[in-house]
């Protein structure tokens, strides 16, 4: 397991799965369906994109960057349905305990990841650690957002 003998880690992913998972699937069952395609400016996510993003995300770094699998590109269009949407953070959870299944080595590995043409090395501690700051990132946007539109997000 990820977090063999590293109290950090494990402390991590306790709040991951206690109060990050629980507070963003909250916030998604909290947005009205004909807010899904809302977005505060022209040149943001919409709310709906937003929950697509998190998922996709750990499709990338997690799916594709170490495991080696293709990733889906899911937000920057009109958003699916929320049970949809609900289906696709439901994967990008199923992802994350398979991360935090995997050994403490993978926390040490190394993954390259090329973009035009530059390639740029990750170790696993870095990926692991972008992953939960970006859940937590788009979790407060969320929430920023659900209070423009007058709801109450859910307790962090």
């Amino acid at each position: 397991m990820l977090s063999d003998g590293n109290a950090l880690v494990q402390s991590q992913i306790t709040l991951w799965k206690e109060q990050i998972r629980p507070n963003i699937d909250r916030a998604l069952a909290l947005v009205p369906d004909d807010k899904l395609d809302w977005a505060p400016a022209a040149n943001m996510l919409t709310l709906g994109n937003i929950f697509l993003h998190i998922s996709e995300c750990s499709d990338w770094w997690y799916g594709e960057v170490i495991r080696g699998s293709p990733a889906m590109e899911l937000s920057g269009g009109s958003c699916p349905p929320k049970t949809i949407i609900a289906m696709l953070l439901d994967a990008h959870w199923s992802r994350l305990d398979e991360l935090f299944a995997r050994p403490p080595e993978t926390l040490s590995e190394s993954y390259s990841v090329t973009r035009e043409g530059k390639t740029t090395r990750y170790d696993g501690c870095w990926l692991f650690t972008h992953l939960l700051e970006h859940d937590i990132h788009h979790r407060g946007q969320i929430n920023q957002y659900l209070r423009i539109l007058g709801i109450t997000p859910p307790e962090i």
